[in-house]
């Protein structure tokens, strides 16, 4: 195996987290190559460890995987149909709890590996909105008339029209005016000091890192208690709702990777949030960080996804 340092792919930050484990699972799922994943413990930036080379290696396996997906598809492996496309108007895949099963049920006959692979991370009946439909995951917040599909289609037109954005994601990150980046960064949104212009409001996201972001979603486990929803990585803390991630030394693949994000050492033992290194050292977790929606003035969704502090003890 191959040790090849991603320097964009920061793990303190909620984006670059995601981006490095969408490399992770898209290699190892959809690619078919063997990769672990660490991160450094002096730069917190994401190693993967392959038979892949050169970062334009990696990149140019990311690109193959998009290029695989049918035109009218958007998801490797899936086909077209899934999720559904709609136009304005309600989410077709946001279901009423009394219709859940039998919905499921019919995106099991017609996409089979969507609804082992997809579905359960995307949205559950163990949860309800406030509309009495089952709950979304919280790594997704639509906005206007995003919609589940459109959370997926976006970035991936974006790396289709330009796959060297896949290479930037690993290197060097290069904003692009207008993306929203599925509000997975709060860097997204700039405000009048920051345009060379003055303007306020225009967004301005990181396509090739949102897209791998967007590939890990399979890697969460999606719950809820019947009425809250419950995510891998995400705490009810003093009334929010806190991811908390951990950074980890030692080379893991995909289905350690899956159990050390569900250790209850990453679940916060008060309101701070605080966390406990007791158990940090057998499991090769040298940090953990956190992040939570943060609300938009004058924008009726859950907001962007903003780093919070973890408190250690």
């Amino acid at each position: 195996m191959n040790t090849v340092e991603l320097p964009a792919l920061d793990g303190r930050e909620p984006l670059g987290f995601l981006a490095a484990l969408g490399v992770l699972r898209v290699l190892t799922e959809e690619s078919g190559i063997p990769a672990r994943l660490s991160f450094s413990d002096a730069t917190a930036c994401a190693y993967l460890h392959s038979p892949l080379q050169t970062i334009r290696d990696i990149a140019e396996a990311l690109a193959e995987v998009v290029r695989s997906i049918e035109e009218t598809a958007v998801l490797p492996s899936i086909g077209p149909g899934f999720p559904p496309a709609s136009g304005i108007g309600k989410d077709p895949l946001r279901w009423p709890r009394q219709e859940y099963r039998q919905r499921a049920s019919d995106i099991r006959h017609t996409h089979p590996l969507a609804a082992d692979r997809w579905l359960p991370s995307l949205t559950t009946d163990l949860a309800i909105d406030a509309q009495g439909r089952g709950a979304l995951s919280p790594f997704i917040a639509p906005s206007g008339q995003q919609k589940i599909r459109t959370f997926f289609e976006m970035p991936l037109k974006a790396v289709r029209d330009n796959p060297e954005y896949l290479h930037e994601a690993l290197i060097r990150w290069r904003r692009i005016e207008g993306f929203t980046g599925e509000y997975l960064d709060h860097r997204v949104l700039r405000s009048t000091a920051d345009d060379p212009e003055g303007r306020a409001g225009r967004e301005i996201g990181v396509p090739g890192a949102t897209w791998l972001a967007t590939m890990a979603l399979p890697l969460f486990r999606l719950t809820g208690d019947g009425q809250k929803v419950r995510s891998t990585l995400w705490h009810r803390v003093a009334g929010d709702h806190v991811m908390i991630w951990p950074l980890w030394k030692p080379s893991l693949d995909v289905d350690a990777v899956c159990c050390l994000l569900e250790h209850p050492t990453l679940k916060p033992i008060d309101d701070q949030p605080t966390v406990t290194t007791e158990q940090w050292q057998p499991l090769g977790v040298f940090s953990v960080h956190g992040a939570h929606r943060q609300r938009i003035a004058g924008r009726n969704f859950d907001g962007v996804l903003s780093p919070l502090p973890v408190h250690v003890r």
